[in-house]
C-alpha cells in the first residue's frame, strides 16, 4: 500500500471533464452477469459478451476457470507476447469541436525489481485507434519501467502519453506512489486507474489531451499530463478504445497484468 504519496503534476490547473449526450458509452467489469464466460476475451469466444477484438492474436487476455462465479478479473497469459483488446464499436467521426472521448482502465500488475532495466519494459496502456483490430493512428497513455539514466538508484516507473506528434515527455512515478514493494519482486501494485481524455479542438486535426494515473486504493492522483496532440486522421475518424499489456513472459505467473474494469465514451463535453 502507498504510505507516502508522490505526486507528479505537469500543469497547475487541471480541468475536470464530464461527458453528456454520448454518441456511445460502454463500461465493463468483466463479470459473469455481463455474459462473460471463463475463456479468452476475443468476441469469437465470448459470444454472449462479444465486445472486444483481440489482435493480432486471440487468447492473450482471458478470464480464468475455477474462480469465483462472478469472474471480474481479466488476466494476461504469461506465455503470450503481450496482449491487446479493442472495443469493437467506435464513434466520433461526426462529432464537432468540443466533443470529448474518454477511456479508463483499472488494473494491477506485478512490480519490477529495483534498479534500472537493460531495456525499457512496457507494463500496459489504454488509448484510442482508428481501427478496431490494430493500433492505427493511435494515441495512448501508458506506464513502463525506463532504461534511461533518469531513474534513481531505487528505480522509478514512467507514465507517458504517446501519439499525435507527442514525444513521450515522461515523468517519474515512485514505487510507493503505486503501492509496489521494492523488496518483493512478486507483489502486486495497488489498484490503479489510467484515464485518457481527448477533446476535439476548434483547430482541425488537433486534440486537447489529459492523461492521469490514479491510485484507487489511496485515492491519490499520482501523475497528470496535459498536452495538445495533432492527428488529422483520428480527428476525422471514428475512434475505438483499446488497452494493452506488456510482453514480459514468466512461465506459470498469472499475475503479470490484471484488468478489473474498462470504459469508453464518446460524446459532447460539458464543463
Amino acid at each position: 500500500m502507498k504510505l507516502y504519496p508522490y505526486s507528479l503534476t505537469f500543469t497547475a490547473l487541471i480541468t475536470a471533464i464530464t461527458v453528456s449526450n454520448a454518441a456511445t458509452s460502454f463500461t465493463t467489469a468483466f463479470d459473469r452477469s455481463e455474459g462473460y464466460i471463463a475463456s479468452g476475451l476475443d468476441q469469437s469466444t465470448q459470444t454472449s459478451a462479444a465486445y472486444f477484438n483481440e489482435a493480432p492474436f486471440a487468447g492473450g487476455f482471458y478470464l480464468p476457470k475455477g474462480g469465483k462465479p462472478e469472474l471480474g478479473t481479466l488476466l494476461r497469459d504469461p506465455r503470450a507476447n503481450g496482449a491487446s483488446a479493442y472495443y469493437k464499436i467506435g464513434a466520433g467521426s461526426t462529432l464537432k469541436a468540443g466533443a470529448t472521448y474518454s477511456v479508463t482502465l483499472d488494473f494491477t500488475f506485478e512490480g519490477m525489481p529495483e534498479g534500472i532495466p537493460s531495456v525499457d519494459t512496457f507494463m500496459g496502456s489504454v488509448g484510442f485507434s482508428t481501427s478496431s483490430t490494430s493500433d492505427k493512428h493511435a494515441i495512448h497513455a501508458g506506464i513502463k519501467k525506463s532504461a534511461s539514466d533518469s531513474n534513481s538508484a531505487a528505480g522509478i516507473y514512467q507514465f507517458f502519453v504517446f501519439g499525435g506528434g507527442y514525444a513521450e515527455a515522461l515523468g517519474g512515478v515512485s514505487y510507493a506512489a503505486i503501492g509496489d514493494d521494492r523488496l518483493d519482486d512478486n507483489d502486486l501494485t495497488d489498484t490503479l486507474r489510467m484515464v485518457l481524455s481527448l477533446t476535439k479542438s476548434a483547430t482541425p486535426g488537433q486534440f486537447e489531451a489529459v492523461a492521469q494515473l490514479i491510485n484507487l486504493d489511496t485515492s491519490d492522483t499520482v501523475a497528470t499530463i496535459t498536452t495538445t496532440l495533432t492527428e488529422s486522421a483520428a480527428y476525422q475518424s471514428d475512434l475505438f478504445g483499446y488497452f494493452k499489456s506488456g510482453s514480459v513472459k514468466q512461465e506459470g505467473n498469472f499475475d503479470l497484468f490484471n484488468v478489473t474494469a474498462f470504459s469508453y465514451t464518446a460524446g459532447v463535453a460539458t464543463r
